[in-house]
């Protein structure tokens, strides 16, 4: 696998773009806005993206602010991002955001169609990021120090479209906007909230649950790395 490290806006013409461009660009410029008004967001240097086939983004989902602090690292290095999103919030009142945003809805009932419009993208050379927990996983419920348990798509989609597997995490989040509650909290002193690339992972076998977890583990270093950052 042939690995270049991206740094601020290199990667914006490194892969395809997803259509959605002009609203992701916007959606960035927001949540940067709203983490001004409440938190931090500390970004890795650079990125380590492959040259040679496409990538998944793997993060954590520890609080609602995952996206936000998502969107924010993705726009830092230039690139717009597929992002995999519980179908629920498409129901909602958030659902055209969602939307206009490219976003892919998941959920158990349409797992399949799901999996195939990622690997679809990927396939078209786009970047695409799920978390593979599938759900905010509170701290209580956490199984491998910082993350709970993957879900077994991450595997099969990276297997299908011949992807490389970034994994991200991000420490504090849960901090910064509690689980269960509404809003992220407005502090007089932001609340940092650190992401951490790892190392790109490639998969030669379909032992979907053993590579799943070979994610959540490299999630885990990254949050873990996170949270020692001073």
């Amino acid at each position: 696998m042939q690995i270049q490290h991206y740094s601020t806006g290199e990667a914006r013409t490194a892969f395809s773009p997803t259509g959605h461009d002009k609203f992701f660009k916007a959606s960035v410029a927001g949540s940067r806005v709203l983490s001004r008004l409440t938190s931090e967001v500390v970004l890795p240097d650079s990125l380590p993206l492959p040259t040679d086939r496409p990538v998944l983004i793997a993060a954590n989902h520890s609080s609602m602010f995952d996206l936000p602090a998502a969107l924010i690292l993705l726009g830092h290095f230039g690139l717009t991002t597929a992002i995999g999103v519980n179908s629920r919030y498409f129901k909602g009142p958030v659902g055209p955001f969602f939307r206009k945003l490219g976003c892919i809805p998941f959920s158990r009932e349409d797992r399949e169609s799901a999996e195939e419009a990622m690997v679809a993208a990927l396939v078209d050379n786009q970047t695409c990021a799920i978390m593979p927990e599938g759900k905010i996983v509170r701290e209580k419920d956490w199984v491998d120090g910082h993350v709970g348990p993957a879900r077994p798509g991450v595997s099969r989609i990276a297997r299908r479209a011949g992807a490389a597997v970034l994994p991200v995490g991000f420490a504090h989040s849960n901090t910064a906007w509690p689980p269960g509650t509404p809003l992220p909290k407005v502090r007089n002193r932001r609340q940092p909230i650190v992401g951490t690339a790892g190392e790109l992972l490639w998969f030669d076998t379909d032992d979907h649950e053993a590579n799943a977890a070979a994610v959540m583990a490299a999630i885990s270093d990254c949050v873990r790395a996170g949270r020692n950052t001073p």
